[in-house]
C-alpha cells in the first residue's frame, strides 16, 4: 500500500454541513473534486485531477479497510465507513465517507465519494477498530445474508411452517401409532395370557372337583351298576380338561424375562400335573381300581394341582407386573412425546421469533428507513443520516435511496457552485457595462459638441463660398479689355476651394452623425446587456433559493481548523 509521508499531528476539523465530494474512474483516478475537498486537502485542482485517489490516503488506514471497500463497490453496493485522510502538508482529517458506484445505462462508469463531518465518538470507535485490523484481528460484526429478502423470506417462512406442520403431524400420528401398539401389546401380551391362566385355573378347579367326586364315590361305595358309567364320564371330563390345559399353554406368550420364567414354571407344573397325576388317575380309573384312584388323588394329584395353581398365580402376578411396567413405560413415553412436542413448540416459537426479529431488523426496519429517507428528500432534506443496512429488496431500495441522495447532494453542490460563479461574473459584467455606458455617454456628448462646432464652421464656409461665387460672377461680368486675368483665376480657385471645403465638412458631419448614432445604438445594446445580466443575477438568486431549499437550517458554524 502506498505510504504518503511525511505526516504531522495537525488536525483539520470538517465543519458540519460541509461535503467533500470527489469522483473517480474505474481505476480510482480522480475526475472531479469540489471546492471543499480541494480546500481541505491542500492540493490544487490540477494536482488532484488525473491522480489516483490514494494521494490523500493516510498511513494509519489499514489495507483491509480499503480491500473491504473495493470488494463492496465491485459487488455493486455502496460502502460507508470512517476514513482518516492526509492533507498535502502532512496533517490529517477524519470524515464519514460514503462511496457509491456511478452507473450509466446499467453500467458502472466510476465511483463517487461524499464525505462529511465525523462525530468524535465514532472516530474513537474507528481508531480502535483500525488498530485491531492493523494487528491482524478481523472486524467483529454480524451481517445478515444478502439473499435474505422479502421473496426468499416468504419462501423460507412458508417452508418452515410446512416443516412444522409436517413435524407436528408426524409427531401426533407417531404418538397415536405408539399408543395403538402399546394397547395391542397390553391386550395380547397381558390380557390374553391372563384370560388363558384363568381358563387353566378353571380347568384345574373342574378337574379338582371331578377327582373329589371320584373319592366321594369311593367312600360311599356306590351301587356297582351305576359306578362304571359315572366313572367313565368323570375320566372323560378329566381327559378333556387335560387336553384343554395343554391347548391353553400354547397361548401363553412371554413379554418379559420374569413372565417367561413363570410360564416355564407353570408349563412344568402343568406337565407334571397331567403326566404324573391325571394320566395315572385315568389309567387306574380305566381298571376300575377306585382305591388306587383315591390314593393317587390324595398323594399325587392334589399336591401337583396345588403346585400348578401356585405357578398360575405367580404367572398372573408376573403378567400383572409386566402390564404395570408396560403401562409405566407407555406413560413415560407419552410424557417424553409431550416433552418433545412442548420443546418443539417452544423451539418453533423461538425460531419464529428470532427469524421474525431478523426479518424486521434486516428487511422491515430498512424499508421503513428508506421510506422516511425518501420523505425527507421530498421535503428537501439531503443531509440525513446515511444508512446502508438491510438485505434483499429492502437493502437494494435503501442502497438506491442512498445513491440518489448522494447524487442529489452533489448536484445541489454543483448548482450552488455554478450559481456563485454566475453571480460573480454578472457582478463583474455589470461593473464593466456601467463603465462602458458612462464612457459612451461622455463620447456621445463630445461627438455632438464636435458636430455643433462643425455645423458652425460649415455655415461660415457656406457664407464664404457664396461670397466667392458672387465675387467670381461680378469679376466675370465686369471683365474688360486690358483687365488682369489673374484676378479672375484667383476668384475661380477661391470659389472651388470653398465649395470643396463645404462638401468635405458635410461628409465629416454626416460621418460624425453616424458615429453618434452608433454610440446611441451601443448604449442601447449595453443597456440590454445590463438587463440580461440582471436577469442572470435573478436566475442565480433563484438557483440559490433552490439550493437553500435543500440545505439544512444554519445552527452555527464550527471552527474550520484546529491544531492538535
Amino acid at each position: 500500500m502506498k505510504q504518503n509521508l511525511p505526516v504531522t499531528t495537525r488536525h483539520t476539523e470538517i465543519p458540519p454541513g460541509v461535503n467533500l465530494v470527489s469522483k473517480t474512474d474505474l481505476k480510482g483516478r480522480i475526475t472531479y473534486a469540489n471546492e471543499a475537498f480541494v480546500e481541505v486537502s491542500g492540493y490544487t485542482l490540477d494536482e488532484l485531477q488525473g491522480r489516483s485517489h490514494n494521494i490523500v490516503r493516510h498511513p494509519d488506514m489499514p489495507a483491509a479497510a480499503f480491500a473491504d471497500m473495493w470488494a463492496t463497490l465491485q459487488g455493486g453496493h455502496p460502502w460507508r465507513g470512517l476514513v482518516k485522510n492526509r492533507c498535502k502538508d502532512g496533517g490529517y482529517y477524519w470524515v464519514d465517507a460514503c462511496v457509491v458506484p456511478i452507473t450509466r445505462h446499467d453500467e458502472v462508469t466510476g465511483y463517487m465519494s461524499v464525505r462529511k463531518h465525523a462525530a468524535p465518538e465514532a472516530v474513537a470507535k474507528a481508531e480502535a477498530l483500525y488498530a485491531r485490523m492493523a494487528a491482524g484481528q478481523p472486524p467483529r460484526r454480524l451481517r445478515l445474508p444478502r439473499w435474505l429478502g422479502i421473496r426468499s423470506g416468504m419462501r423460507a417462512g412458508s417452508l418452515f411452517v410446512a416443516v412444522l406442520m409436517l413435524a407436528g403431524g408426524a409427531l401426533g400420528m407417531g404418538g397415536l401409532t405408539l399408543a395403538d401398539r402399546a394397547f395391542s401389546r397390553l391386550y395380547r401380551g397381558q390380557l390374553e395370557p391372563v384370560a388363558a391362566i384363568g381358563a387353566i385355573e378353571a380347568r384345574l378347579s373342574e378337574s379338582h372337583t371331578t377327582m373329589l367326586e371320584i373319592r366321594l364315590a369311593r367312600r360311599e361305595q356306590a351301587v356297582a351298576a351305576t359306578q362304571p358309567a359315572a366313572l367313565d364320564a368323570q375320566v372323560a371330563r378329566l381327559r378333556a380338561n387335560r387336553d384343554e390345559i395343554h391347548g391353553l399353554l400354547e397361548q401363553l406368550k412371554g413379554t418379559t424375562e420374569e413372565v417367561v420364567l413363570q410360564k416355564l414354571r407353570l408349563t412344568e407344573a402343568l406337565t407334571h400335573y397331567t403326566e404324573d397325576g391325571l394320566r395315572w388317575v385315568e389309567q387306574a380309573a380305566a381298571r376300575d381300581n377306585l382305591a388306587q384312584v383315591d390314593r393317587l388323588v390324595a398323594l399325587r394329584v392334589l399336591p401337583l394341582e396345588q403346585d400348578a395353581m401356585a405357578a398360575a398365580v405367580d404367572l398372573r402376578q408376573a403378567l400383572l407386573d409386566a402390564a404395570q411396567g408396560e403401562y409405566s413405560n407407555t406413560l413415560e413415553r407419552n410424557a417424553r412425546i409431550r416433552y418433545f412436542a412442548a420443546a418443539g413448540i417452544l423451539l418453533g416459537l423461538l425460531v419464529v421469533g428470532l427469524v421474525g426479529h431478523m426479518f424486521i431488523r434486516g428487511i422491515v426496519d430498512p424499508l421503513n428507513a428508506s421510506i422516511r429517507r425518501l420523505n425527507r428528500i421530498a421535503q428537501g432534506d439531503l443531509q440525513g443520516e446515511i444508512d446502508l443496512s438491510g438485505t434483499g429488496e429492502s437493502g437494494q431500495l435503501n442502497h438506491a435511496a442512498t445513491v440518489m441522495q448522494l447524487h442529489l447532494k452533489v448536484m445541489i453542490d454543483e448548482i450552488a457552485l455554478a450559481a456563485r460563479r454566475i453571480h460573480r461574473h454578472c457582478a463583474m459584467l455589470n461593473t464593466a457595462l456601467y463603465e462602458v455606458t458612462e464612457h459612451s455617454e461622455s463620447q456621445h456628448d463630445r461627438v455632438y459638441a464636435a458636430i455643433a462646432a462643425l455645423d458652425v464652421a460649415m455655415a461660415e464656409t457656406g457664407d464664404l463660398s457664396v461670397r466667392a461665387e458672387r465675387l467670381l460672377q461680378k469679376a466675370s461680368e465686369q471683365e474688360a479689355p486690358g483687365s488682369s486675368p489673374q484676378l479672375v483665376d484667383d476668384a475661380r480657385a477661391l470659389a472651388t476651394a470653398t465649395r470643396l471645403t463645404a462638401f468635405g465638412a458635410e461628409e465629416v458631419a454626416r460621418s460624425m452623425r453616424q458615429v453618434a448614432d452608433l454610440i446611441v445604438e451601443n448604449r442601447s445594446e449595453a443597456q440590454r446587456a445590463w438587463r440580461a445580466s440582471e436577469a442572470l443575477t435573478r436566475t442565480a438568486g433563484e438557483l440559490n433559493q433552490l439550493v437553500d431549499y435543500f440545505e439544512p437550517p444554519k445552527t452555527g458554524q464550527a471552527p474550520a481548523v484546529s491544531a492538535v
